[in-house]
């Protein structure tokens, strides 16, 4: 059976929740085993994906998954803090996703405000966090096709 870790950031908790709820919702319809790992904010979702990766490197089983969804939230505020992060977090993701060949779906929303955060995370809107569980999804069965 495919087995996913979702990291997830919980700087904002009620959109955490909407984004979590719609990940796990594909994950549970599509009968695949996911596993959740916390982080406190979008900045450390990078290097908690690399903290597994290293660890399965090393041959710990438990850290062995066949996809990977990040999921988090940055909203603007006054200062330039949620664009260097947002950035940092989006290039960190991506490079890992790159060099490692993984199967990812990235569900790390950057905002303008919490009005567009709470319509992007609830599962009955825009459902960000079940986008990016079915982009998780494809991408395993991308690499299931090409034999990876």
């Amino acid at each position: 059976m495919a087995k996913v870790l979702i990291i997830e950031a919980r700087f904002y908790d009620h959109i955490a929740d909407g984004l979590l709820a719609g990940a796990r919702a594909e994950f549970d319809k599509a009968g695949v085993e996911h596993d959740l790992l916390v982080v406190p904010g979008i900045f450390e979702l990078p290097a908690a994906l690399k903290l597994v990766l290293t660890a399965a490197e090393q041959g710990n089983d438990k850290a062995r998954y066949d996809g990977f969804v990040t999921l988090g939230c940055a909203i603007r505020g006054e200062s330039d803090h949620y664009h260097h992060v947002g950035t940092e977090c989006m290039r960190g993701i991506a490079d890992l996703s790159m060099a490692y060949d993984l199967a990812l779906g990235n569900g790390v929303l950057t905002v303008h405000n919490e009005a567009q955060a709470l319509a992007r995370s609830d599962p009955a809107r825009k459902n960000l966090g079940g986008q990016a569980a079915r982009a998780c999804l494809r991408m395993m069965a991308v690499k299931k096709e090409l034999g990876l």
